[in-house]
C-alpha cells in the first residue's frame, strides 16, 4: 500500500487530467442512458403474468387494452367517428367500444343498460384503446391530446409513462442541483476550512457523474434507480472523503511535508475507510438477489458507485488536496461544532433507562414494520396537472376500470361459452368481449374475415377481454385477480390458459417482492455482520451494531404503520437495506472510538468521551443523507420516489439518535461480554485512570 499510495501522489497531475477527461467522457454517456418506466417487465420471466403477456404477443397482434379515452358526443355517429380516428393513429394497434359488443341498430334503451354504461354515461363516450409498446409515449400523448382537444380526457399507461419520464428528466437535474448546495452548507459548518467542502463536492460529484455515466453500458435501468441513485452514492460517500482529508490535516499539523502527509494519510486512512464502504457496497449488493428485477438493477448501480467513489476519494481527492493544500490553510476558521460535554454527561447518566427502553421499543417496532399497509405500484399525479384532472374526471363518469385480456384454448365454445356466462355473472365485471358472446359460433370460424376474428381468435387460442369495475391497486383488486385464476382453472382444468391485466401483474409484483423480503433483508444483515466481525474480530460486537442500526430501521419503517399511511413497498425493501448499510457505519466509528478509549480509561469515561470525540464525525454525513431524502420526498412527484426520500430522510435522523443516545449505552451496558468475545481485548478495569476534567484536556491538547 505504501507504494501504491506514494505512486498516487506522485502522479497526481496526470491522474487530476485523467478525472477531467473521465467526466467529460461521462457527460456525454449519461444523454445516452436508456430509462426503463415499466416496472412490470422486472418481474421474473417464471410468474403467470408475465408468461401470460408473452404468449399474448405470440398469438395476437393486440395485446391487453392499456388507456382510456373519454370524449363528448352528440349521437353515435359521432362515437363511431371518433373511433375511427382514433384507430387511424399509428400507435394504436386496437379501439373498443360498445359496437364491439352490441349492436347499435338496436336503440340503446332496450340494450344492457350495465354495459351501454360502461362506455357511455353523460354524454361521454369511453373508448378503450391498445398502444404499442415500441412507442414514444410522450409523442403518442401529445397526439392523442391533439385528437381529443381539450374537452377529452385520458388516463391509463401511456399517462403514467409519459408523467414519469418527464419527472424524471426535469426532476432529478432539479434535485441534485438542490441537494449539492445543501451538503455543502452543512459541510462549511462542519469543517474548519472555507475550501474543504468544495473539494469534497467535487470528487463526490465526479464520481456520480462517472457512475451515472456507466448507466449507458447497460440495456436500461429503471426510472426509480435513475431518480435516486446519484443522490444516495452522494450522501453515502461523503464520508470516505473527509475522513482522508482529515488524515491529512493531522499529519500536515505534526509538521511533515504535503507529499509525505498525503502519503501517509492514503496508507493510514485505506483499511479503515475500506471497511466502512465494505458494509455499504454489502448492503446495497443484498438487493441483488431480489427475484424482482428493480433489486438488481438499483444494487449493482449503488454497490459500483460506491466502488467509484472510493476511486474517486483515494485517486482524484489526493490530486486536488496537494494542488491547493495552501488555500486550504488560507481559509481556515474555527469549527462550529460543539463540544458535545454536556450532551454526553446526560446520554451517560441514562444508561440504564435508555437500554430499557431500547429493549422495549424492540419488539413493536419489529412488529410495526411487518404490519404496514403495503402498496406495490405506486402511482400518483400531481393535483393541478391534467392527468390528475382526466383521471379523477374518469373516476366520477365510469368509475374504475381494470382492463384485462384472457387467453384459453381455441375451439372449446361449449365451455368458453359457459366460461363467459361465468364471468359476466361476476359482480364487478362492466364488459366481456369474446368470439362466444360477440361474433357467435354459428358461423365457421375460417369463413369469417381475418379483420373480425384476428382480435378474438388466433391459431391456438380464443382471446377475452374483460373490464371490471375495480381500482388500481386494493385488496379488492387481489381478490378478482385471484378469484378470476380460480374461475378459469376450473374450466380449464387441464390449464394452457393466460391472464394478463394490469392486476395480475401487480398481484404477482406482490408476491414476488414478499417472498424477496426475507432474503434480502438476511443477507444483508448477515454480510454486514460478518464484515464487522472479521473487522473488529469479536462476536458481542456484530451483534451490538447491527441490532443497534436495525432497531433504527424498525422505528423508521414502523411510522407509517402507526400513521396509517399506506407504504410503498419497493421503497420499504430499498430503505430496510439502504438505512442498514449507509449508516452502520457510524456505529462502526463509535465503538471504535469506544474500544479505544477504554484502553486508558473506564467505561462510563470512555463513554462519555466516544460521545464528545464522534457526534462531531457522524453528524454532517448524517445531516447529508436525512436531506438528500427529504429533498427528493419535496422535489419528486413520483409516488415511489417520494416515499423512499421521505423515509430514507426520517431514517437517517433515527440512525444518528439511536447511535448517539443508544450505542454508547449498549456498549457501556455489554462492556464486559465484549471483552470477553473479542480477539486479544484487553481493557482497563472499570475506574478511570485520570480524572474525566484531565482527560478533556489531553484530548483538546
Amino acid at each position: 500500500m505504501n507504494k501504491l499510495a506514494g505512486h498516487i501522489v506522485k502522479f497526481r497531475v496526470i491522474i487530476f487530467f485523467v478525472f477531467i477527461a473521465l467526466m467529460v467522457i461521462s457527460v456525454f454517456l449519461f444523454f445516452r442512458v436508456k430509462v426503463n418506466y415499466d416496472l412490470s417487465s422486472y418481474l421474473p420471466k417464471d410468474v403467470p403474468s408475465t408468461v401470460a403477456i408473452e404468449k399474448m404477443g405470440e398469438e395476437f397482434e393486440q395485446a391487453v387494452p392499456n388507456t382510456e379515452v373519454g370524449y363528448p358526443i352528440k349521437n353515435l355517429a359521432e362515437g363511431l367517428a371518433m373511433k375511427e380516428k382514433l384507430q387511424s393513429l399509428d400507435f394504436v394497434d386496437e379501439v373498443l367500444w360498445m359496437d364491439d359488443q352490441l349492436d347499435l341498430a338496436t336503440p340503446l334503451e332496450l340494450q344492457d343498460k350495465k354495459i351501454v354504461e360502461g362506455f357511455l354515461k353523460g354524454g361521454i363516450a369511453l373508448f378503450q384503446l391498445t398502444i404499442s409498446d415500441d412507442v414514444d409515449v410522450q409523442e403518442a400523448l401529445i397526439e392523442l391530446e391533439n385528437v381529443v382537444g381539450e374537452t377529452g380526457h385520458i388516463r391509463g399507461e401511456v399517462v403514467e409513462q409519459s408523467f414519469m419520464q418527464r419527472a424524471v428528466t426535469s426532476e432529478m437535474t432539479m434535485i441534485v442541483a438542490v441537494v449539492i448546495p445543501a451538503a455543502l452548507i452543512i459541510l462549511l459548518l462542519s469543517t474548519t476550512s472555507w475550501l474543504e467542502p468544495i473539494l469534497f463536492m467535487i470528487v463526490i460529484s465526479a464520481g456520480v457523474l462517472i457512475n451515472m455515466g456507466l448507466n449507458s453500458f447497460a440495456p436500461d435501468v429503471s426510472f426509480i434507480t435513475q431518480a435516486v441513485s446519484s443522490v444516495l452514492q452522494l450522501a453515502v460517500s461523503m464520508d470516505y472523503a473527509i475522513f482522508l482529508l482529515h488524515r491529512f490535516g493531522e499529519y500536515r499539523a505534526e509538521g511533515i511535508e504535503p507529499k509525505e502527509a498525503m502519503r501517509r494519510a492514503i496508507v493510514k486512512s485505506f483499511a479503515p475507510v475500506n471497511a466502512s464502504a465494505l458494509t455499504t457496497l454489502f448492503g446495497f449488493l443484498a438487493l441483488i438477489f431480489m427475484r424482482f428485477g428493480i433489486g438488481k438493477d438499483l444494487g449493482l448501480v449503488l454497490a459500483r458507485g460506491v466502488v467509484v467513489s472510493l476511486l474517486t476519494v483515494f485517486l482524484l481527492l489526493p490530486a486536488l488536496a496537494l494542488l491547493s493544500y495552501k488555500l486550504i490553510d488560507k481559509t481556515t476558521h474555527r469549527s462550529f461544532i460543539p463540544s458535545f460535554k454536556g450532551f454526553s454527561r446526560i446520554v451517560t447518566r441514562l444508561a440504564i433507562p435508555v437500554v430499557i427502553l431500547t429493549l422495549l421499543l424492540a419488539v413493536p417496532s419489529y412488529i410495526g414494520q411487518k404490519s404496514n399497509n403495503f402498496l406495490y405500484g405506486g402511482r400518483a399525479y400531481p393535483k393541478e396537472s391534467r392527468a390528475r384532472i382526466d383521471a379523477d374526471f374518469l373516476k366520477e363518469t365510469f368509475g374504475d376500470n381494470m382492463q384485462m385480456a384472457l387467453l384459453v384454448p381455441r375451439g372449446e365454445w361449449a365451455t368458453e361459452q359457459k366460461l363467459v356466462k361465468e364471468l359476466k355473472a361476476q359482480p364487478e365485471m362492466k364488459t366481456v368481449i369474446g368470439y362466444v358472446n360477440t361474433v357467435g359460433t354459428s358461423v365457421p370460424v375460417d369463413l369469417l374475415p381475418e379483420r373480425v376474428i384476428s382480435p378474438l381468435v388466433s391459431e391456438n387460442y380464443s382471446r377475452i377481454v374483460l373490464i371490471a369495475d375495480s381500482p388500481d391497486e386494493s385488496p379488492e383488486t387481489f381478490e378478482l385477480a385471484e378469484r378470476l385464476r380460480t374461475i378459469v382453472d376450473n374450466f380449464y382444468p387441464e390449464g394452457d390458459t393466460y391472464l394478463a391485466g394490469a392486476n395480475v401483474v401487480l398481484l404477482d409484483m406482490k408476491t414476488t417482492i414478499t417472498q424477496d423480503m426475507t432474503i434480502v433483508n438476511g443477507l444483508a444483515v448477515l454480510a454486514i455482520f460478518l464484515v464487522i466481525m472479521l473487522t473488529f474480530k469479536s462476536l458481542a460486537i456484530p451483534i451490538v451494531l447491527v441490532l443497534t442500526i436495525e432497531l433504527a430501521v424498525w422505528i423508521n419503517l414502523s411510522v407509517p404503520y402507526i400513521t396509517g399511511t399506506p407504504l410503498v413497498f419497493i421503497g420499504y425493501l430499498v430503505i430496510s437495506t439502504v438505512q442498514l448499510g449507509a449508516t452502520v457505519d457510524y456505529g462502526i466509528l463509535m465503538t471504535q472510538h469506544y474500544l479505544d478509549h477504554r484502553q486508558i480509561m473506564g467505561r462510563k469515561d470512555a463513554s462519555m468521551m466516544t460521545i464528545q470525540t464522534v457526534a462531531g464525525s457522524i453528524i454532517p454525513p448524517a445531516l447529508i443523507l436525512s436531506t438528500a431524502g427529504y429533498l427528493l420526498y419535496f422535489i419528486s412527484s413520483i409516488q415511489v420516489v417520494r416515499e423512499i426520500g421521505h423515509v430514507l430522510g426520517r431514517g437517517a435522523l433515527l440512525s444518528l439518535m439511536i447511535v448517539l443516545i443508544v450505542l454508547p449505552n449498549l456498549l457501556y451496558v455489554c462492556d464486559r461480554v465484549i471483552e470477553k468475545t473479542t480477539w486479544k481485548l484487553r481493557m482497563l478495569p472499570d475506574r478511570p485512570s485520570l480524572s474525566l476534567e484531565e482527560l478533556i484536556e489531553n484530548e483538546d491538547a
